[in-house]
C-alpha cells in the first residue's frame, strides 16, 4: 500500500469521527496501546531533537520497507506521532521521500495542534526522510552505455 492510500485509510478512520475534538481524543486513545517502540530504544540515541515532549524514532529497513517504531511521553504527541508512522511504515525508502504527508489537514486536526508540537512532528518527519534517504535503492540507468571517445 503506498502512503498516498495509507494516509487515505487513515483520514477514513478518523473522519468517521464528527466532532473535532473528540476526532483528536480518539487519536490519543489510539496512543494508549502497547508501544511498538521497545524500552530499550527510548534512549537519547533515538530522541527526536527539536520536540518540547521526548520524541523517540527507532527505524528499521525489513526486506526494502522502512519500519517506523515511535513513542513519546506524551499520550497526545504519541498519538501525532503514530499518524506519521502510520503513514509511512511498510512503505519503501523511494516512497517514503516521494510522498509528502498532510495528514492532520486531511482530517481536521491541523488547526487544533500548537505551534510546538506541529515543529516537532515536522522535525519526526524529517528524521523518517533522513532515514529513507539512507536507505534507498541508487538509480540505475538501463541499457545507457557510453563508449570514450576516439
Amino acid at each position: 500500500m503506498s502512503p498516498a492510500e495509507r494516509q487515505d485509510q487513515l483520514a477514513q478512520e478518523l473522519l468517521r469521527i464528527e466532532d473535532p475534538q473528540e476526532r483528536l481524543a480518539y487519536v490519543q486513545d489510539r496512543a494508549k496501546r502497547p508501544s511498538p517502540l521497545p524500552p530499550e530504544n527510548r534512549t537519547d540515541a533515538f530522541r527526536i531533537q527539536g520536540c518540547v515532549t521526548r520524541v523517540w524514532l527507532a527505524p528499521t529497513l525489513e526486506n526494502g520497507r522502512c519500519i517506523f517504531p515511535v513513542d513519546s511521553e506524551s499520550l497526545m504527541v504519541r498519538g501525532l506521532a503514530l499518524l506519521l508512522s502510520g503513514v509511512y511504515s511498510g512503505c519503501t525508502p523511494e516512497e517514503v521521500l516521494a510522498f509528502e504527508t498532510n495528514i492532520l489537514e486531511v482530517v481536521k486536526l491541523g488547526h487544533r495542534i500548537s505551534p510546538t508540537r506541529l515543529h516537532g512532528l515536522a522535525q519526526l518527519r524529517l528524521a523518517m526522510q533522513q532515514f529513507a534517504s539512507q536507505h534507498r535503492q541508487p538509480a540505475f540507468s538501463a541499457g545507457c552505455t557510453s563508449s570514450p571517445e576516439p
